[in-house]
């Protein structure tokens, strides 16, 4: 795995970073410069919590969210295999996480999982480790190299086990049964063959049997392979038949071009409530259609004048209303205390008490008769709009329907020109079978029992797959014959190998016994795991033993990794020693100094990352090619003095055992300015990064 490019926001101090700016990402050695407290390990938690979430860090989602915002976001993008991958994971305080899992595709990216678990499984299976392997692959942990460097046996073997996290010790119980199962069974097999030696009699007529058998088989498949060819010769010409079948399918697309045409032309016949596009009849309907338009748009006018009629007299009754109502209001509020004659209202004459009496019962009578004619009215109006409506309607239907005849003769063209062009296709079909030799389709078809042209091809394909396919079988049955000769010869020797089968017995039933010991007596032990002590720390070792010498100039040449027995309450352990070619004497870590120490921990933690991704806990276990060649260093070199520190970077730019080494670091690096660098600085509450080659 390879990372080529980081995207951060609202993540601890980070707001906005993009990491490189532009490009990517380099192989090799990557320095991360910074003072304390400015966000160095912060950035190594946003590319693991980008692949894989909060499980992996220490901080909640909602402690990895900066405190000016209510969610973050990491994009990662990393390259595995050849392929480019992009994980897009944000958190969000009142929604909760999403992520998605992208695969790069041309310059386009595909979406291939966007569930936490559907990605987290997707991701295993790119990186060819579950996520708690691929961790401690990629990541070294600040303080895990001291660690090391001062660890008891003890606590060596528990960090050893928890870094490779190969559930080894948890899983050995099942391991070791499988091993005494097969082993069993294993011995029980020679034990079968040794003790009954009319077994291999038994099977060498078997073997013979076989063998006249594939004699017989090889015949027939001959006979077969010969059929085939015949056949292939007495088949026409391939590329004839696909030109032909080209034709073909210009002359299906032209015809359902054809029949389209015919399809859009009797819609809009339909919508023009016609049956035939005869340029007469398409002419009458027109003229039909605009008398019957000129006769709706003079009832509609008709009905709009009545309207315009009706709404002048409401305005006049509503006019006259407010008048009325005006009069008798004044009436109304004449005092009894004034004298016995009052104003008209209307004319201003004089009016006795009586003539008033009388005009208020006019004008409420009249005000009376206004309301009533105006709901009417108000009906007639609401009448004469709903036939206004119709009217309206009815012209837009007439009007498309006039649309639709000045279409037909557009579509008639259309189904005119489609003919044409389907008659002329059908024409250049004939002319090519013709020119193909091909008299009759219709009887080549039938001689060979297909049912069009694609068939043919495909029956055609099928022989020549099944004269190939002959061909294979018939190597693979001379092989096979030429096996059962040899194994004939084979079983001859087996019962002069009856001695070495009898002594292989006696081994598988002491390995039997041993692993039932291991697995009844020592499964918490780690010097009696058989696995560990046959595979596991000797890959350790030859994974080191590089780092050892370049981390310390050739002082120290080698590492081994001693399993203790157990001791009191301590439990069985690794002790780990080195040898020194100064002094020419093998010694314990505690032998040493501390820079010492420190960096042989860190050619053994190195070596260990290099070694996990392709490790295989049992013999039998499938052999995968490392995908994880990347790790992220956080501050391990607090204990090296200036040379010691030298030494470890200058193997770090030239090893080219991972693609990409992050490496933090507040100490100075000299001498190494061509080295990658991201600079890390603090700004307030907020960090920032840049990048430079």
């Amino acid at each position: 795995m390879k990372i080529l490019r980081v995207e951060i926001k609202n993540f601890k101090p980070f707001r906005d970073i993009v990491v490189p700016e532009e490009g990517e990402l380099p192989n090799g050695l990557i320095l991360i410069k910074g003072e304390n407290s400015t966000g160095k390990s912060s950035f190594f938690e946003a590319i693991l919590w980008g692949l894989w979430g909060s499980e992996v860090v220490e901080p909640t989602n909602d402690e990895l969210v900066s405190f000016t915002s209510s969610f973050c976001k990491v994009t990662l993008v990393f390259e595995v295999g050849g392929s480019e991958y992009k994980i897009e994971r944000s958190y969000d305080q009142a929604t909760g996480m999403e992520v998605i899992l992208f695969k790069k595709n041309g310059s386009a990216w595909k979406r291939i999982a966007d569930k936490s678990k559907s990605v987290s499984s997707k991701v295993d299976e790119i990186l060819h480790l579950d996520w708690r392997q691929a961790l401690n692959t990629l990541l070294v942990r600040q303080g895990e190299v001291a660690l090391i460097a001062n660890a008891t046996p003890s606590v060596l073997r528990d960090l050893i086990i928890k870094v490779y996290n190969i559930e080894l010790l948890g899983t050995m119980t099942t391991h070791l049964e499988n091993l005494e199962t097969d082993l069993n069974n294993r011995r029980n097999s020679l034990e079968s063959d040794y003790t009954r030696e009319d077994i291999i009699a038994k099977q060498m007529e078997q073997t013979k049997s076989r063998l006249d058998g594939y004699e017989k088989e090889l015949v027939a498949k001959e006979n077969d392979l010969a059929e085939s060819e015949r056949q292939l010769k007495n088949l026409p010409d391939i590329e004839k038949l696909r030109k032909v079948h080209d034709m073909q399918k210009e002359h299906e697309k032209s015809k359902r071009e054809y029949e389209r045409s015919i399809s859009d032309r009797d819609s809009e016949l339909d919508d023009a409530g016609l049956a035939s596009a005869d340029e007469e009849v398409v002419a009458a309907k027109l003229e039909l259609l605009k008398k019957e338009t000129e006769r709706i748009e003079s009832q509609s006018k008709e009905i709009e004048n009545k309207r315009e009629t009706v709404d002048q007299e409401v305005g006049y009754l509503i006019s006259r209303s407010e008048e009325l109502r005006e009069h008798v209001t004044g009436l109304e509020e004449i005092s009894e205390d004034i004298s016995n004659t009052i104003d008209c209202p209307t004319c201003g004459k004089p009016l006795t008490p009586k003539e008033r009496e009388r005009l208020l019962s006019e004008y409420t009578s009249e005000l009376k008769s206004a309301k009533k004619r105006l709901l009417e009215l108000k009906k007639t109006r609401e009448n004469l709009s709903q036939e206004r409506s119709e009217t309206d309607s009815r012209i837009r239907s007439i009007s498309s329907a006039i649309d639709a005849i000045q279409r037909i003769k557009k579509h008639q063209t259309q189904v005119d020109e489609a003919k044409t062009e389907l008659d002329t296709i059908s024409a250049e079909v004939e002319s090519v079978m013709k020119q193909s030799g091909i008299k009759d389709l219709d009887k080549l078809l039938a001689d060979f029992q297909v049912l069009n042209i694609v068939d043919l091809q495909n029956k055609a394909a099928a022989i020549t797959s099944k004269f190939e396919s002959l061909q294979t079988e018939c190597k693979g049955i001379r092989d096979r014959i030429e096996q059962e000769k040899e194994q004939i010869g084979q079983l001859d020797l087996d019962i002069l190998q009856s001695r070495e089968i009898g002594a292989e017995i006696d081994s598988l039933k002491r390995l039997s016994e041993h692993t039932r010991y291991v697995r009844l007596k020592l499964i918490n032990g780690f010097v009696a795991d058989y696995v560990v002590q046959k595979r596991l720390i000797g890959i350790i070792r030859g994974a080191t033993n590089p780092y050892v010498r370049a981390f310390t100039n050739d002082q120290y040449s080698s590492v081994d990794l001693i399993a203790t027995q157990a001791k009191g309450r301590s439990g069985a352990g690794l002790v780990l020693k080195i040898r020194d070619e100064r002094d020419n004497a093998t010694k314990k870590t505690s032998q040493l100094s501390f820079g010492d120490r420190t960096a042989i921990s860190l050619a053994l933690r190195l070596g260990i990352s290099r070694t996990m991704s392709a490790i295989r806990p049992t013999k039998n276990s499938p052999a995968i090619a490392p995908r994880v060649r990347c790790v992220l260093l956080d501050e391990p070199l607090g204990g090296l003095d200036k040379n010691r520190r030298h030494s470890v970077v200058r193997n770090l730019v030239n090893d080219e055992s991972f693609e990409q080494i992050f490496l933090i670091t507040h100490t100075d690096i000299q001498e190494w300015d061509e080295v990658p660098v991201i600079e890390v600085t603090k700004s307030g509450s907020s960090s920032a990064m840049s990048f430079q080659m």
